[in-house]
């Protein structure tokens, strides 16, 4: 059986750990200066070294070296034992199958018995966090005070499981993630060693895929080695690892900065069509995103962790965005690829996640205007006067229900067509100038055109700043469909309402008449069109001077 790399090219030695220094180095002072610990707990993510420190701990406390600074030598008799897992006195658990407060208590009687070979019994315990609470009680007054010929080395990913008083009682030790250019120099050096051809991009991308673990970086080049290729290069590796091409996701990028849904649909089909699994689609475009933000917000090359041939196509690239798109771009992502996790979800989260990307959305639905029912026009036949004797008395009536206030237009045309109806040539034109800032004004909304002030309002935030950051090209698209040059004010839903409310009512527009008003009097009203008049004229004898109200 093949000996797969992570665990033929192991650390042996203090020298040979990748990426973790500081816990080497502190380590290796102990030894010089005799302070060997009784206790330590070694945190961090999955393969960052954390047991096989720990091994390298083991046989460094146990070396028959004379010189502290060659242990451990990997030649004497215990580290040759502890290399081939035969060494009696080094002791590894796992935490996870050994949870019970019954697998603790075995343990704390075998601690009192002296080693077999060593100057030290080790005791390392992996994913420790998985023992039960009684099982840590158990371990508490053994991990405090244990005999002078024992050490323990407890290993977790989740430091925060831990009881407080496991903690106090150990020298704690941080492995933090391995940078991909570590992890590509360790890449290289094993390729050389066994023989294996592979190409400086396609090490970069084993690198970023393994997200600062080196053995899962070993583990990817285990698996591709076993290809039998002549030469490794980038595309062999994507293949085997089910990956997007980087030129089709700096391609859809691109889409997505240019804001045209009919062109990122397209890309986006493309890649489905060539067979592309739509968590790794969506996984890489999220990291691409987060490196074009951080060129874009933090303007300097060293805050990611590419090849310095890529970071200039990246850095243009960024450019082309607006920091809230990105911020909103990536948080949709995400939500997508949670959703992707859900039953017969298809291609459809991403393609909402992009569409909304690039500013297509739903518009929220606005209220219908208040309908006025036109008074009923009087009954012009002359209807037979009633004699007084059959005039009923009129019925007092109850206390009637206060009318609501006639509804006052908003000074938002919602009901305004016309307004509307520009406001959309506006859009429409826009795309000859930029078609990021077309897309970005489709979220937006007329609200008020008050003078020569037009309020739009936009429901998020990046298409507010979008719209700010291009007011220039938006107040002269708007001077050539309205005609005259007017103040664009974007505004949020929030701060859009507040400024409605604060509008007087004289301020409110109307919309503009589609035919000029004709001037037509108002028919005055004679006897035969009122009752009343008619009964006071007939009944009473009263003489009708004038029906002007304004004589009255």
């Amino acid at each position: 059986m093949t000996q797969a790399l992570y665990r033929r090219y192991r650390p042996q030695s203090f020298a040979d750990i990748v990426g973790q220094s500081h816990v080497a180095d502190t380590l290796r002072n102990a030894l010089r200066q005799q302070r060997i610990g009784h206790a330590y707990l070694f945190t961090g993510p999955r393969g960052t070294g954390k047991t096989s420190t720990a091994r390298i701990l083991a046989k460094a406390v146990n070396c028959l070296a004379a010189d502290v600074d060659d242990r451990p030598d990997n030649s004497c008799s215990i580290c040759q034992a502890i290399n081939e897992s035969r060494l009696l006195d080094l002791i590894e658990i796992d935490a996870a199958s050994n949870t019970s407060v019954d697998d603790v208590r075995e343990l704390r009687d075998r601690v009192a018995f002296v080693p077999n070979e060593a100057r030290y019994k080790v005791y390392v315990i992996d994913e420790v966090h998985m023992l039960s609470t009684s099982a840590f009680n158990a371990l508490l007054k053994t991990l405090e005070e244990p005999p002078e010929h024992v050490i323990f080395i407890l290993a977790t990913t989740e430091p925060h499981k831990i009881p407080a008083t496991v903690l106090s009682r150990c020298q704690r030790f941080d492995f933090h993630r391995i940078s991909s250019q570590d992890i590509i120099a360790h890449l290289q050096e094993i390729a050389r060693r066994e023989g294996v051809q592979i190409t400086p991009e396609a090490v970069a991308t084993i690198a970023r895929s393994a997200t600062g673990s080196m053995r899962d970086a070993l583990s990817l080049l285990d698996q591709i080695t076993s290809y039998g290729h002549v030469e490794i290069d980038v595309d062999l590796v994507r293949d085997v690892l089910g990956m997007v091409s980087g030129e089709a996701v700096s391609q859809l990028a691109d889409a997505l900065a240019g804001g045209d849904p009919a062109t990122v649909l397209m890309q986006l089909h493309a890649l489905i069509e060539q067979g592309v699994e739509m968590t790794q689609l969506v996984v890489q475009l999220i990291e691409h995103l987060r490196l074009l933000l951080l060129l874009n917000v933090g303007r300097d090359a060293r805050l990611v962790d590419l090849p310095a041939s890529m970071v200039t196509k990246m850095t243009t690239q960024a450019s082309a965005f607006q920091p809230a798109q990105l911020l909103h771009t990536i948080r949709t992502l995400n939500d997508a690829a949670l959703a992707l996790k859900t039953p017969f979800a298809g291609y459809l989260p991403v393609e909402l996640a992009l569409l909304d990307a690039v500013g297509v959305r739903e518009q929220p639905v606005l209220p219908a205007a208040p309908v006025t029912v036109p008074a009923a026009t009087p009954v012009a036949a002359k209807a037979q006067p009633q004699p007084r004797a059959h005039t009923q008395s009129p019925v007092k009536a109850g206390p009637q229900r206060p009318q609501a206030p006639p509804a006052t237009s908003s000074p938002a045309p919602a009901g305004d067509a016309h307004l509307q109806k520009l406001w959309d040539e506006v859009v429409a034109r826009a795309g000859k100038y930029s078609p990021k800032t077309q897309a970005v004004l489709r979220g937006g909304r007329p609200v008020a055109l008050v003078k020569d002030e037009l309020v739009i309002s936009f429901q998020y935030s990046f298409h507010l700043e979008t719209t700010q950051s291009e007011i220039e090209t938006v107040s002269k698209v708007v001077a050539e469909v309205f005609g005259r040059p007017l103040v664009v004010r974007p505004m949020d839903e929030k701060t859009t309402a507040q400024y409605v409310a604060s509008l007087p009512p004289e301020a409110l527009p109307s919309p503009p008449p589609s035919a000029p008003p004709t001037a037509s009097a108002e028919p005055v009203p004679t006897p035969a069109d009122d009752p009343l008049l008619r009964m006071a004229v007939e009944d009473l004898g009263a003489q009708v001077k004038s029906t002007d109200p304004k004589q009255a």
